[in-house]
């Protein structure tokens, strides 16, 4: 064998034992072996597992005439969207038809793959400026809210300088969302940090401009009008420029939504994410010896104060009612007052509420349904016209779906079975605009005790329980009174059976 073969680990293995262990000499080796003397040479001064290196490069004079073609095809590609950039097939396929390319696809694929190898990340170590900055990020976690599981949206908001955290669930990522996550969490610090850091996200940008520039939604502009910080919009797919956030929104994930909390409203997980941003001001601030909310007191110092009143947060979306009273927003229908139907209307849109609005008159408000094809009533927006139209109380969906107290019910068995009746029980469920329902439900089961089902009665009784005017108190005079004391003698009623003895004595 020529001193250029390549020998395996084992190879060597066995030379070293013929010499170091046997006591052969490297001609002896070199002849029973056939491998050369400078191969036995170096098996004896290493023991590193050796590596076939070429003593001259291969020439590849095909794929080096492309080369330059396809790394400015790649340079291109940094531009374009991600599902629009070139494969290594794709490259293939052009070259062989502009370039006349006679290599193979794998050489392309081999070199390619060369090409796209990523560096190993490295990031530089940070230190953030007390009251300048927060970045703020979406999380998406499951939760079991009465019992079903549903995807909610996580509102995360971290302080740089302290890693003070707030974090809050909507039913959606929607502008009045973000909006009014940003009022809550300010309100939480109590201050306003001057820059925070974003991704491009749709709801706070429109469009993304060369460089650092965003042309940015007049919403969100308005919010940082209204609170004077600073926004500062990441590179796209550069996530590791808000890294703290997206630390926070993996460990909101692993600490406080596993297992999946089971509640029964948002609001009741809200005020226990809260006391758990509370309890985390006594975490160690990394590479530090103070706790989260000593270094928050040195953050808020240098923060910009709160403004006099909190921005209110909301969209505005045009709305037509129909024939039947009911606006449509977002796939869901919900009722306006009947002297509004049919009229062009203005939605307020709140992160959980709709305020529906008629010539900048507030007509209706409902809490937002986020499924799909409901109606969303409020009964008592019909019952004007129910009190025109009385047989249609049987069957009014509103009140079908209204859940009222069993005493109702009650009341409308025994009113439909009289003369007006039907008119009665409507006027009942209207005394919920003079007094409060609760008051409205103890008074009619009162009524009812006494056997009494009428509207007139159970105002009277109203009237009696919150007016003071109107309760009727015993007569009392006093000693010097000129009203003359008349005492009548009670009569004696054995009288009537002696009467009625003496007639059958006759008989």
């Amino acid at each position: 064998m020529g001193g250029k073969e390549m020998l395996q680990m084992a190879n060597y293995e066995f030379i070293r034992k013929q010499y170091f262990v046997l006591g052969k000499s490297i001609r002896q080796i070199s002849r029973e072996t056939g491998y050369s003397r400078q191969v036995i040479r170096k098996a004896l001064t290493t023991t590193e597992i050796p590596v076939y290196k070429l003593s001259k490069l291969k020439p590849k004079p095909v794929i080096e005439s492309v080369k330059p073609i396809i790394l400015e095809w790649l340079r291109q590609d940094e531009q374009a969207p991600p599902k629009q950039r070139h494969t290594a097939k794709r490259i293939f396929q052009r070259l062989v038809e502009e370039y006349d390319f006679t290599g193979g696809e794998s050489t392309i694929r081999r070199y390619v793959r060369q090409l796209r190898v990523s560096p190993p990340k490295a990031y530089v170590p940070l230190d953030f400026p007390p009251g300048k900055f927060a970045q703020f990020d979406w999380g998406e976690v499951d939760i079991l809210l009465f019992g079903k599981q549903v995807t909610i949206q996580v509102f995360c908001l971290r302080c740089t300088y302290s890693r003070k955290i707030f974090v809050q669930t909507f039913f959606h990522q929607k502008q009045e969302a973000l909006l009014q996550g940003h009022v809550n969490a300010f309100e939480f610090l109590g201050a306003v940090p001057h820059t925070i850091v974003y991704d491009n996200l749709k709801t706070a940008v429109k469009k993304i401009l060369e460089g650092k520039n965003r042309e940015e939604q007049e919403r969100f502009t308005q919010l940082r009008a209204h609170y004077l910080f600073e926004s500062y919009f990441c590179e796209p797919a550069k996530g590791n420029q808000k890294g703290q956030v997206e630390n926070l929104v993996k460990m909101v994930k692993q600490q406080f939504f596993t297992p999946m909390p089971s509640v029964a409203s948002l609001d009741e997980l809200n005020d226990w994410l809260l006391q758990k941003c509370l309890s985390y001001e006594d975490t160690t601030v990394p590479r530090s010896t103070i706790t989260v909310g000593e270094a928050f007191i040195q953050d808020k110092e240098c923060m910009l104060p709160l403004p006099s009143h909190p921005l209110e947060c909301y969209r505005m979306v045009p709305v037509k009612s129909n024939s039947l009273s009911l606006v449509t927003f977002e796939q869901n229908a919900y009722s306006v007052p009947v002297s509004y139907a049919s009229k062009e209307l203005v939605c307020r849109v709140y992160a959980d509420d709709l305020a529906i609005y008629h010539n900048g008159e507030l007509i209706a408000t409902h809490q937002r349904c986020f499924e799909k094809g409901k109606e969303i009533f409020n009964y008592d927006h019909y019952l004007d016209l129910l009190l025109i139209r009385p047989g249609s109380v049987l069957y009014a969906r509103p009140l079908q779906k209204a859940k009222l107290p069993e005493i109702y019910h009650q009341f409308l068995d025994k009113c439909k079975h009289r003369s007006a009746g039907i008119k009665d029980f409507i006027r009942i469920l209207l005394l919920h605009r003079e007094f409060e329902p609760s008051l409205v439900e103890d008074t009619l089961r009162e009524s009812a005790q006494n056997g009494i089902f009428q509207y007139d009665a159970v105002r009277q009784l109203l009237l009696q329980r919150t007016i003071p005017e109107h309760r009727v108190s015993s007569l009392a005079f006093g000693d010097e009174s000129h009203v003359p004391v008349i005492r009548v003698k009670s009569p004696n009623l054995t009288q009537y059976n002696d009467l009625l003895q003496k007639r059958s004595v006759v008989h």
